[in-house]
């Protein structure tokens, strides 16, 4: 280890606030593994879900994040090497963590194969047990696929999909390092609503289901009471729970600041806009996904440009300062139409008000298990001309656009075989990462 990852491990240490005191040494530790960075696995509420059972249960543990930062292969809390350890449990919510974890048991020379490997037992969830089955199932020797409750982890390999009827996860640890700066975040619904088809989450969770009010409502007074001042609200989409407007009044009421996830137009009242600018919230965030009306309702977003407009000038009337809207790019082949149609949107909001506007633009991966995972995966090229004609024709609004690399890593991981894996590791090996992901992404592209 060096002495920057050393200082850094520190840095992460005396930054984090524990709702219960963790156990780090112990017979029975067993290693929680987030495939990322830091900031990131620390915000995850699957990962927080496997640190608050095993506290709960007052078993030990230790954690590992793959982070640039810290060491590669030495644990963040007791800094011992990953190889101690006999059990690791692993949270994969995304492509790019499936990818990071085969990177790293590569790295340490243990077996990808599940059947050539005695040690060390690697037991996994997430989205990817759901999008990527059977790979994660050639990998880790448990996998519980679906939504874990309090069955982990004394049960930890389930085949069939697993509804959870007890849910509502929330944080045990923040840190000012998060990507969600010292916010315990609580969960207060599952599943969604909305049936958009380009979308795995309403496949993966299923129609909407909300945490109890009264339970949303104890787990913010035991926070306030524990010293926590902010809280992030989760869910698909957090206007759609019914008395989010309660849940907000108490957390007024106790005088904390909260933050939340995306909102929806067609469910985003007057009323929650105005407690959550009381409440210090700045910024709306809002799935738009396509600027014509008639796609956007084809792809399961039933809203139209004029509410949306009207939502954005109430909302500017209320004192937000910005919006942030989500866009996908290439999600119907024409890239001359999604440009022209989402800059002509983009404009019309430009007239209608004042406050700053950014534009956060993925790029469309089919998806297994979507209405959509049979549409074909835009080229690079075709990305960036709509993109260069987006830039072109919207003044005044700031752009972020997600790199065309990590959608193809998206695109690949959701679809990578078993049969096709000892190809990838073996291009993965002579001739880089890219190189193997842009070989498979051309393979399933035909």
């Amino acid at each position: 280890m060096t002495w920057k990852e050393q200082q850094e491990l520190k840095r992460i240490k005396a930054s984090e606030r524990w709702l219960w005191q963790p156990r780090f040494y112990g017979a029975d530790t067993e290693l929680v593994v987030f495939p990322g960075p830091y900031n990131v696995g620390i915000a995850n509420l699957g990962y927080q879900f496997l640190l608050s059972r095993l506290l709960q249960l007052n078993k030990s543990f230790d954690r590992f994040f793959i982070d640039p930062r810290l060491p590669s292969a030495t644990s963040l809390d007791t800094e011992r090497s990953l190889l101690d350890y006999g059990r690791w449990d692993i949270t994969l919510p995304f492509e790019e963590n499936l990818l990071e974890l085969i990177k790293l048991l590569m790295k340490l020379d243990i077996p990808l194969e599940t059947s050539a490997r005695d040690y060390p037992v690697l037991n996994a969830g997430g989205a990817m047990a759901l999008i990527n089955p059977e790979l994660v199932s050639f990998i880790a020797d448990e996998v519980f696929v679906g939504e874990a409750d309090e069955e982990w982890p004394e049960k930890r390999n389930r085949a069939e999909r697993k509804v959870a009827k007890n849910f509502g996860v929330h944080s045990v640890v923040t840190s000012s390092q998060s990507v969600f700066r010292d916010t315990m975040l609580i969960e207060i619904a599952r599943g969604c609503m909305w049936s958009c088809k380009f979308c795995f989450y309403r496949q993966a969770y299923g129609a909407i289901r909300f945490v109890p009010k009264e339970r949303v409502l104890n787990t913010m007074a035991t926070l306030k009471e524990q010293g926590f001042e902010k809280v992030g609200f989760v869910a698909a989409n957090v206007s759609d729970v019914p008395w989010f407007k309660d849940i907000l009044n108490y957390g007024k009421d106790l005088g904390m600041r909260v933050s939340v996830s995306s909102l929806a137009v067609e469910t985003l009242s007057q009323e929650v806009m105005r407690l959550l600018r009381t409440l210090g919230v700045q910024q709306l965030t809002l799935a738009v996904e396509h600027g014509d009306e008639k796609v956007r309702k084809q792809l399961g977003k039933p809203f139209s440009d004029e509410d949306l407009i009207n939502t954005l000038k109430a909302a500017e009337a209320l004192g937000y300062r910005g919006v942030k809207l989500y866009f996908i790019n290439g999600i119907t082949p024409d890239w001359r139409f999604n440009a022209e149609s989402a800059s002509k949107l983009l404009n019309e909001i430009r007239k209608a008000v004042k406050m700053s506007i950014k534009v956060s633009a993925s790029v469309f991966v089919p998806k297994p298990g979507t209405a959509m995972k049979d549409e074909a995966f835009p080229s690079e090229q075709l990305i960036d001309m709509e993109r260069k004609m987006l830039l072109s024709n919207s003044a005044g609004i700031s752009f972020a656009f997600e790199p065309y690399w990590e959608a193809q890593k998206e695109f690949v991981m959701s679809r990578l075989s078993p049969e096709d894996l000892p190809t990838f590791v073996s291009i993965l090996n002579e001739k880089g990462e890219r190189k193997a992901i842009q070989f498979f992404s051309e393979k399933y592209s035909n």
